[in-house]
C-alpha cells in the first residue's frame, strides 16, 4: 500500500468503519536542527486535503488537476511525540559547526521520537485505536550551514564547517578585499542576484579565507564536497557515501551563494570561489579544477528523487548492512519519504501561518517576528524561478532587494524578503548571566521592575521620549547583520551611571534588539510589502511572533508592537514549535500535490489564524520609540569608527 492509499483510507475511515482496524494514521517526523536545540517532533497528517468525507475528496479531485489546492493541508503535533536536545551546535565568532555533536543529536532525537510513538501505538492498538505509518521525515536547519566533507560523504573535522554566526577578523578583512576587487556597481549587481549583502555571515568570504589559511593545509585536502546538515544526514541513512547529495535551494540561498531568480549558483560568485589560489591548490585529480565542483548540485526541498522516495534500505551501496535498518525498522517501508533540508526562517513563517501566496495577499501583510537565539522580520512572497533569464537583476514581477534586508529562495515558487540579527534571545541570555539573573526567580523579578519602569515612562499619556533607564544599547554581540551589515561590529552599552541598576540594563537589552527589528520593519513598510493586499492599509498589518524568546516573554512582545504600531498575535496552531511545525505543513504539501499528480504545482500555505494572544501597540507609546532608535543609530554612528568597519 503506498502513502497515497493510506491517505484515502484516513478520509473515508468516517464512512467505512470496517475498514477500521486496516488503517494506519500517516505521521510526518519534523527535525529542527536549531543553533541552542536539536528537536524531533511528531506530527499526524490529516488527509491530504483534510476533507472529512469521500464526496469533498472526489470534487476537489476532478478540480484540481492543472491547479493548487483550494485548501491547505492540515497537520496536528503529535502530544508526547517530541525529543528535544538542548545544546550549543554553534561556536560564537568563528561560526565553526559542532558537527559531529549536532549528528549524534539528530540521531538521539529520532531513536527518542520512535520510542515514544511505539508506546503510543501499543497503548492505542490496544483500545482498539488505528495505528500510525510515518510516511515523511524531513528538516529545518540553522541557515547558513556548510560543512566539508570526504569522498565517503563524511565530516572532515570541525574546522571545515562555515556557518551564519561567523565574525572572525580574517572574513571580514576578506569581504574588504572583495569589496575593493568587485567595485560598487558589481557589489550591487551581486546583491541584486543573491538576494544577500557581502558579509562574514556568508559562505563566499568564509570558504575563500577558509582555503587562503595555511593552517588549513591538511584538511582542505581531505574536502571532496562541502554539503549541509540535512543532506549529510541522508547520506548516511540511504547508505549512499559516494552519492552526491543535493542540497536545497532554501539552504543553498542562506549561502549567500544562489542566483535566487533562476535557482542556480551565481557565476560571478563560483568564479571568485574557483579563482581563489587554495582551490586550485587543493583540487582533486587532473581535471578537476574548478571550484564549483566544490559546491553540491541543487533541486528543490520535496524533489522526488529515487533513492529519497523508498524509506531506508537494509544495505548500503558496497553491500554492507545500514545500521540504520534495524535501528528504526519504521522507516524500512517504502511508503516513507525523505525529504532535504529548509532554512529554518522559511520553516518559522510557514508554521506561523505567514507562508501564504494567493492573490488575496494574506501572506504579504502578515509579517513574521522570530525571537530566538537570533532574531528576524520576514514576509514570504511569490516569485517563480526563471530558468531563461539567469542574468537578470529584476523580474517582471518587480522584486528588488533594497540594501538592508535579505532575499532568500523558499522553493521554486517563492522568496522570503526580510531582515536578521544574529542576537535575539541570546542578548537577554547574555545579560542574565552578567547580571547574575541565572535562576528564574530573579530574573522574573527583574523583568516585574522593567515592566513597570516600561508602563510608568513609556506607555501612559504623559509619558516622556527619553529612556526610562537612560542605558542605550548597540545588541551586537556576535556582530552586526540587518540592516547595516557593517563588518566587526560590536556590541556597546551607554549611558552608565552609579544610579544604573540590573534592571535598567535589562530595559536597554529588550529594547535595543526590538530597535532593530524595527528597523528591518522599516524597511519592509517602505517596499509596501505589509500592504499588498489590495484593499487593505497599512493599519491592518500585523505581526505573527514565534520563537520562545518572544511567545514567553509579553513585555518584549508589548515593545514589539508599540515600537511598529502593529497588533503582535500568537497563533494557537504554532505557538511552541512554529519552525518545526512549518517543515510538517511543507511536506504535507508535497505530498498533496504528488497524491493529486501535480508534483511540481504551487502549494497554498494560506491559513486561519487561531488567535491564541493578541498585544495591541499603544499610540501613546509612539514617541519613546522614535527618540529611542535615534539615539541608537546616533550612538552606533559614534562607535562604529572602533570596529575596524568593512565599509
Amino acid at each position: 500500500m503506498d502513502d497515497a492509499s493510506i491517505i484515502r483510507l484516513e478520509i473515508v475511515k468516517g464512512q467505512y468503519p470496517e475498514v477500521k482496524t486496516m488503517m494506519s494514521r500517516s505521521v510526518i517526523f519534523a527535525i529542527d536542527a536549531g543553533s541552542s536545540s536539536i528537536r524531533c517532533t511528531g506530527y499526524e497528517c490529516h488527509g491530504v486535503q483534510g476533507h472529512d468525507s469521500p464526496a469533498d475528496w472526489e470534487m476537489d479531485y476532478s478540480t484540481q488537476s492543472s491547479s493548487s489546492p483550494s485548501t491547505p493541508p492540515r497537520v496536528t503535533a503529535m502530544e508526547g511525540i517530541s525529543h528535544t536536545i538542548p545544546m550549543a551546535s554553534v561556536v560564537p565568532n568563528t561560526g565553526h559547526i559542532r558537527i559531529h555533536k549536532v549528528l549524534s543529536a539528530i540521531d538521539e532525537c529520532i531513536d527518542e521520537a520512535l520510542r515514544l510513538l511505539r508506546q503510543k501505538k501499543e497503548e492505542e492498538v490496544k483500545v482498539g485505536e488505528s495505528s500510525y505509518q510515518i510516511v515523511a521525515i524531513g528538516f529545518s536547519t540553522f541557515v547558513t550551514n556548510l560543512v566539508g566533507v570526504d569522498v565517503f560523504g563524511e565530516p572532515v573535522g570541525e574546522a571545515a564547517t562555515l556557518s551564519y554566526a561567523c565574525n572572525r577578523e580574517d572574513v571580514v578583512k576578506e569581504c574588504q578585499s572583495l569589496r575593493d576587487k568587485l567595485g560598487p556597481e558589481k557589489l550591487k549587481a551581486l546583491y541584486q542576484r543573491t538576494g544577500a549583502p557581502l558579509h562574514a555571515a556568508y559562505a563566499l568570504p568564509q570558504l575563500l579565507a577558509f582555503y587562503k589559511n595555511e593552517k588549513n593545509q591538511g584538511i582542505a585536502r581531505q574536502i571532496n564536497k562541502w554539503q549541509t546538515i540535512s543532506s549529510i544526514c541522508l547520506n548516511r541513512w540511504v547508505g549512499k557515501p559516494h552519492l552526491q547529495m543535493p542540497i536545497s535551494f532554501s539552504e543553498a540561498s542562506w549561502t549567500g551563494m544562489l542566483n535566487f531568480r533562476d535557482c542556480t549558483w551565481d557565476d560571478e560568485a563560483a568564479q571568485l570561489f574557483e579563482t581563489c589560489s587554495g582551490i586550485v591548490q587543493y583540487s582533486h585529480g587532473e581535471d578537476d579544477d574548478d571550484g564549483i565542483d566544490l559546491l553540491p548540485p541543487m533541486v528543490d526541498f520535496d524533489a522526488a528523487l529515487p533513492f529519497l522516495e523508498n524509506g531506508i534500505p537494509p544495505y548500503n551501496d558496497d553491500g554492507s548492512e545500514n545500521s540504520y535498518w534495524d535501528r528504526w525498522p519504521e522507516l524500512q517501508s517504502h511508503m516513507v519519504n525523505l525529504f532535504l533540508g529548509i532554512g529554518d526562517g522559511v520553516a518559522a513563517n510557514v508554521g506561523s501561518k505567514c507562508g501564504g501566496n494567493s492573490t488575496s495577499g494574506l501572506g504579504s501583510y502578515r509579517i513574521a517576528v522570530t525571537i530566538g537565539t537570533s532574531a528576524a522580520v520576514r514576509v514570504c512572497l511569490p516569485l517563480s524561478m526563471h530558468e531563461d533569464s539567469p542574468s537578470s537583476n529584476e523580474d517582471e514581477s518587480g522584486i528588488s532587494v533594497p540594501p538592508g534586508l535579505f532575499c532568500y529562495r523558499v522553493d521554486r515558487d517563492h522568496v522570503l524578503l526580510g531582515g536578521a540579527l544574529t542576537d535575539g534571545g541570546s542578548v537577554v541570555e547574555w545579560a542574565r548571566s552578567l547580571l547574575n539573573l541565572q535562576s528564574d526567580e530573579s530574573f522574573d523579578a527583574c523583568l516585574v521592575q522593567v515592566s513597570k519602569m516600561y508602563e510608568k515612562h513609556c506607555t501612559s499619556p504623559d509619558s516622556c521620549s527619553s529612556s526610562p533607564s537612560g542605558v542605550t544599547m548597540v545588541p551586537f554581540l556576535s556582530g552586526e547583520r540587518s540592516t547595516g551589515f557593517r563588518g566587526g561590529a560590536q556590541a556597546c552599552i551607554s549611558g552608565l551611571t552609579r544610579e544604573t541598576t540590573s534592571a535598567h540594563i535589562m530595559y536597554a537589552c529588550l529594547e535595543s534588539v526590538i530597535l532593530r527589528l524595527g528597523c528591518v520593519m522599516k524597511l519592509l513598510n517602505e517596499v509596501g510589502c505589509s500592504q499588498r493586499a489590495e484593499g487593505h492599509n497599512s493599519s491592518q498589518g500585523i505581526l505573527v511572533a514565534s520563537g520562545n524568546a518572544l511567545q514567553c516573554n509579553s513585555l518584549w512582545r508589548q515593545m514589539l508592537a508599540d515600537c511598529s504600531s502593529m497588533d503582535v498575535v500568537i497563533d494557537g496552531d504554532s505557538s511552541g514549535e512554529g519552525t518545526s511545525r512549518g517543515v510538517a505543513i511543507l511536506i504535507a504539501g508535497s505530498l498533496q500535490q504528488r497524491e493529486l499528480g501535480n508534483p511540481r504545482a504551487t502549494c497554498n500555505f494560506e491559513e486561519p489564524l487561531v488567535i491564541a494572544h493578541k498585544t495591541k501597540a499603544n499610540a501613546a507609546a509612539g514617541e519613546h520609540w522614535r527618540t529611542a532608535i535615534s539615539t541608537q543609530e546616533s550612538l552606533i554612528g559614534a562607535v562604529s569608527s572602533t570596529w575596524n568597519s568593512m565599509e
